[in-house]
């Protein structure tokens, strides 16, 4: 009898421990837990646009991300892109006696835009390859212009004047969004993100953006 009782009783001690290896196995299987990840991707937006626009040069910008899993389902990342155009026209002038004068013009023209944005998982399956994150932060725009030129100008000594011009303006935004995230393999996920940013000194002037890359995470499980 006395050994029956110390075996229940064995059995019942070791339940709890049967059970938390289960769950620790199954922990195990599970989704990765990772910290950093880093991330590049296409990009375009009204500042920062893909391809060409209104008949300046094409560009094709590229964002890189920065984050870091501070919970499971709760990130925070800042993400930097930057597009520039650059350009050059010349030409004659008709003047007045019939001859024809030289002018020219070169310009650049830089856009960049840095973001630090909360990340929320909105799926509550971390196991699912796919989920879906809700994304909100703040974004600072900078742009800058360069342009220089000469032309005809009768009064000037050498019949020619030049010009430069430079303009430098910066905005901070309130930005939101949704990122939808496909996980490829243990360390490599497909991301897509939408977002839209409202000036804080103009609320109605609203930039919408978008991002599509790939993200990798380092980490263990």
């Amino acid at each position: 009898m006395l050994l029956r009782h110390v075996a229940f009783c064995t059995l019942l001690m070791s339940t709890p421990l049967l059970s938390y290896a289960q769950s620790a196995a199954a922990s195990a299987d599970g989704p990765p837990a990772y910290r950093f990840y880093v991330g590049v991707g296409a990009y375009t937006s009204k500042h920062e646009h893909w391809g060409s626009r209104d008949g300046l040069p094409s560009t094709h910008p590229l964002q890189l991300t920065l984050g870091y899993q501070l919970r499971p389902r709760l990130a925070l990342q800042v993400s930097g892109v930057s597009a520039i155009t650059k350009g050059s026209t010349a030409g004659f002038v008709p003047q007045a006696n019939g001859t024809l004068l030289p002018y020219s013009r070169k310009y650049a023209n830089r856009s960049t835009s840095l973001s630090a944005l909360g990340r929320y998982t909105l799926t509550r399956t971390p196991a699912h390859r796919l989920q879906v994150d809700g994304l909100g932060g703040f974004t600072v725009h900078h742009y800058s212009f360069d342009g220089t030129g000469s032309y005809p100008d009768s009064n000037a000594p050498g019949g020619f004047s030049g010009y430069e011009q430079q303009s430098r303006t910066t905005d901070l935004l309130l930005t939101g969004g949704v990122s939808v995230r496909y996980r490829l393999s243990t360390h490599l996920e497909a991301v897509a993100d939408g977002t839209v940013s409202t000036s804080l000194r103009a609320l109605r002037d609203v930039t919408p953006a978008g991002a599509l890359g790939l993200r990798y995470n380092f980490g263990r499980r």
